[in-house]
């Protein structure tokens, strides 16, 4: 259940020896590290897309679209929201997590989300019209952890030059980018120090309007755009299905990525509530999968599972075309130079879960690599 970067490799790692069912409600795998490019549009959702049906049929398995309305573990059966059953006899879970507004009044109807293609293209369109429009424009970024510094620096490369958007960043933690050294924050305050853009740190959104951002510090923002980078929430499905005890929590597993509530269940990526909390991040979800994945044949031959053990990698932190950073423990390293890196690191993955093999595979690769040359030269 899930086929994003889990889901993807759950189904990648097992073999014709197993019958395999891929279930998601998208036809699309999707890039995600790099979706803030699409607000500068300097990539195309293409360029972040690669088909499932291709990738589940290249590892020997089936994909189905739809959109899972229920797992039942103890009778091995899911159930579509159309009412198709497909029964199992284990199940890997990567069903990742959804948008979160906190309960903040005219969130979910004004303010745009920051979580998937769909929603960052739709987030350039407005900076686009934007461009062929006369006067000034406000743009307000919920959030500013990585993605809403990502999103501030794509927003940069497309309008810093023109003097005609103002963009005002709300963080309710102490300082941006809580979760990491706090030097790469500061460094995000210089590059904007001379820009027409303003942080308001400890500050939490009480209600979003079609025009105004309001703040419990008592602040009321203009907003002809509003982006919602709050954050991510369980599915409801979780506690529905009995994988999570209450509301809001990621399904709890065992070491081994194994359910706690259901032997025959792991769950792997965003999902997965660990023993020991994990960054929700690509990298880690791709390990999860291919663990899960592991373990799970091992469950059903009644070898002995392995412990999940995260290879520690470091964070690349796009800022536009001003900066990047690698980040590694609690040190950073900041240079524009650092962009092909990240770049580098997309072309390599997209190319392994989908060898350019077929005219298909191999155009979809020489359209990213074009993407890339024209991000570089943008």
């Amino acid at each position: 259940m899930g086929a994003n970067f889990a889901g993807i490799a759950a189904a990648q790692q097992l073999g014709d020896e197993f019958d395999v069912t891929v279930v998601d409600r998208s036809p699309w795998f999707e890039w995600r590290p790099n979706i803030h490019e699409l607000l500068s549009g300097v990539r195309r959702p293409a360029d972040l897309r690669l088909p499932r049906t291709r990738l589940v049929a290249r590892a020997g398995h089936r994909f189905v679209r739809a959109e899972v309305a229920d797992i039942d573990a103890e009778a091995g059966r899911l159930t579509t929201a159309r009412g198709r059953r497909i029964g199992f006899d284990a199940c890997i879970v990567a069903v990742g997590g959804v948008g979160e507004t906190f309960g903040v009044r005219g969130a979910d109807r004004h303010a745009l989300p920051f979580k998937s293609v769909d929603d960052c293209h739709a987030i350039g369109r407005r900076l686009a019209a934007f461009d062929r429009q006369r006067g000034s424009r406000s743009v307000v970024i919920v959030g500013g952890g990585l993605e809403g510094v990502e999103a501030l620096g794509e927003i940069l490369r497309r309008n810093r030059d023109s003097g005609r958007v103002r963009v005002e960043v709300v963080e309710a933690g102490p300082r941006l980018l809580p979760e990491a050294p706090a030097v790469l924050g500061e460094s995000i305050l210089r590059h904007c120090a001379e820009l027409d853009v303003r942080f308001h740190t400890g500050a939490r959104v009480t209600a979003v309007t079609p025009a105004r951002v309001r703040l419990d510090t008592g602040d009321v923002l203009r907003s002809d755009l509003t982006i919602w980078t709050g954050g991510a929430s369980p599915p409801p499905l979780l506690v529905e299905s009995g994988l999570a005890a209450r509301p809001r929590q990621w399904a709890p597993v065992t070491a081994t990525l194994q359910s706690r509530r259901h032997d025959n269940v792991f769950v792997a990526g965003d999902a997965a509530g660990l023993p020991r909390p994990l960054a929700k991040q690509a990298f880690y979800a791709l390990q999860m999968g291919e663990c899960a994945a592991q373990n799970l044949a091992r469950a059903v031959t009644g070898r002995r599972l392995r412990t999940f053990s995260p290879s520690p990698r470091p964070m690349l932190v796009a800022f536009g075309d001003l900066d990047t950073y690698l980040v590694t423990g609690r040190r950073v390293l900041a240079s524009p130079a650092l962009a092909a890196v990240k770049d580098g690191v997309m072309q390599i993955t997209m190319a392994q879960l989908d060898p350019p093999v077929g005219a298909d595979a191999l155009a979809g690769l020489a359209s990213r690599f074009a993407a890339t040359l024209r991000a570089r030269v943008l």
